[in-house]
């Protein structure tokens, strides 16, 4: 699998607010790596079949023309995507949701925080446990 130098976290959320607070965190929990955002499924899946591949994918659920089951279902389908960690960051905290993102691949699940200072901590934590231990 091939990634950039810098390590970088691809995020695919419908919601545009979510991404810049997500980008907003990213840079300000000091991670180190670059941060982009697509707008669904589909947009993700045109993304990594472009090189170079992310170092962690960020994906919502629900989003418009394929939702983030269908997308991390077809990632993990995909030899040259298998490896690369999926996090689910959703609104939902549905045990239900938690349970088919485990049994689909994904790495980890979060519900989308409240607070500014809670995204930091998360982006922190997503870094220095995917981010920080491939650099």
């Amino acid at each position: 699998m091939k990634t950039e130098a810098t390590p970088l976290v691809l995020m695919a959320d419908d919601d545009e607010d979510d991404c810049l607070l997500a980008r907003h965190a990213f840079e300000a929990c000091g991670a180190h790596g670059a941060f982009e955002c697509v707008g669904d499924g589909m947009a993700l899946l045109n993304y990594l079949s472009r090189s170079p591949l992310p170092a962690l994918i960020l994906i919502d659920i629900n989003m418009p023309l394929m939702d983030g089951f269908e997308a991390l279902k077809a990632i993990k389908s995909i030899p040259a995507f298998q490896d690369i960690p999926v996090v689910v960051v959703t609104t939902s905290g549905e045990e239900k949701d938690m349970a088919n993102s485990r049994k689909l691949g994904a790495d980890s699940f979060f519900t989308k925080p409240s607070r500014f200072n809670d995204w930091i901590n998360m982006m922190k934590s997503l870094s220095d446990r995917w981010l920080e231990a491939n650099s």
